[in-house]
């Protein structure tokens, strides 16, 4: 029992050490302000105007620099014409993008396989096969 009634004396004091370095600390930071006060006091006045008026200048900047472009955004709105909402149209297809084989109809493939027989002289090539496959399968779709 001695044993631990010599912990919880040796807790208390711990809690009272505690205290007592933060209640050294809060007045070490009142000490430090009330030294930063003095500091400031012992500044000649014109100084502390100047200071003022320079930082009373910044913020007008800053004010004026928040209000241009609120302004050029008014200026902006009240010159633009109101904008007509037209649906969204599908852009065109390119020249250079070609049309898969299974999204062509009938006329299309006919039409390809004829440019296939000009330019590579027949249907030898895997492109020509596929475009005859597709055909008999919108042919036979149509049946």
């Amino acid at each position: 029992m001695a044993e631990e009634k010599e912990e919880k004396n040796g807790v208390k004091e711990d809690k009272k050490e505690k205290k007592e370095k933060q209640v050294k600390k809060t007045k070490e930071k009142k000490e430090d302000k009330k030294e930063i006060k003095e500091k400031e006091e012992a500044i000649p006045e014109e100084e502390k105007d100047s200071k003022k008026a320079k930082e009373e200048a910044k913020a007008k900047e800053e004010e004026e620099k928040e209000k241009k472009p609120e302004e050029e955004k008014r200026v902006e709105e009240a010159e633009a014409p109101p904008k007509e909402e037209k649906p969204p149209s599908p852009p065109p297809p390119s020249p250079l993008k070609k049309k898969k084989i299974n999204k062509m109809d009938l006329a299309e493939i006919e039409e390809k396989l004829k440019e296939v027989r000009e330019k590579m002289g027949g249907f030898d090539s895997k492109y020509a096969q596929h475009l005859l496959k597709r055909k008999e399968i919108l042919e036979a779709l149509k049946k």
